[in-house]
């Protein structure tokens, strides 16, 4: 495998877990890229220590600005696959093969890794907002994604450059999903295991995810 793989962690308050997670993916990766996103604990230093790649630090400003600033990062390493995933613990680092071998296999431009195919260990209220999320963004693209919103994801870099992405919160993945249809990228889902039990985001950021998702969507039809 001779594809150089730069992988993006936005990070939120986790000292415990940055460490350890950073080491498990620079076995598959060329870089890790984390993004500290205004954490008040000892994330961005012991990120350091890791051996991670950071951007200046900034105030909190939300997940999506954290994943757009860790890409921007990313363009002077001059990556051929960019993977995106959680730093809380919940993504398993020895998935990243599977998620990463159908950009390699040239069979995809853009991988979810899809928990609803695998293994999600989470409240049946947080399955039943994704179910809701998945049917929304359908019923706007006529495209079956059974996980829309999985943070889990690798990209062909250069055509995840050609992405304008502006979501700064956690509609970031419905961001990027809208966008790759959009440019018509071939988009594959994989299975993929939770780790450990997942919260899930609240009624009100779903709200926001799904409100996201039509404005977005009726934006590039009246264009």
């Amino acid at each position: 495998m001779n594809e150089k793989i730069i992988a993006i962690l936005p990070a939120y308050n986790q000292e415990k877990n940055i460490f350890e997670l950073v080491q498990k993916v620079k076995k598959y990766a060329s870089g890790v890229i984390v993004v500290p996103d205004g954490s008040v604990d000892n994330t961005a230093q012991i990120a350091a220590k890791s051996g991670a790649i950071m951007p200046a630090l900034l105030n909190k400003r939300g997940k999506g600005n954290a994943v757009i600033r860790g890409i921007e990062l990313s363009k002077s390493l001059s990556p051929d696959i960019i993977l995106l995933m959680d730093s809380d613990g919940q993504h398993d680092p020895n998935e990243i093969p599977r998620i990463i071998a159908p950009i390699i296999e040239g069979e995809a431009d853009m991988v979810i890794g899809s928990r609803f195919l695998g293994v999600l260990k989470t409240s049946n209220i947080n399955k039943i907002g994704n179910y809701l999320l998945n049917m929304l963004h359908f019923l706007l693209t006529f495209k079956w994604v059974t996980d829309v919103e999985s943070g889990y994801r690798a990209f062909k870099a250069e055509k995840l450059y050609n992405l304008k992405l502006t979501a700064s919160r956690y509609e970031i993945e419905s961001d990027a999903l809208l966008e790759a249809i959009d440019k018509k990228l071939r988009i594959k889902e994989v299975p993929v295991s939770i780790v450990k039990e997942e919260k899930g985001i609240t009624l009100l950021d779903g709200l926001k995810i799904g409100k996201f998702i039509v404005y977005k969507k009726l934006n590039s039809i009246l264009k």
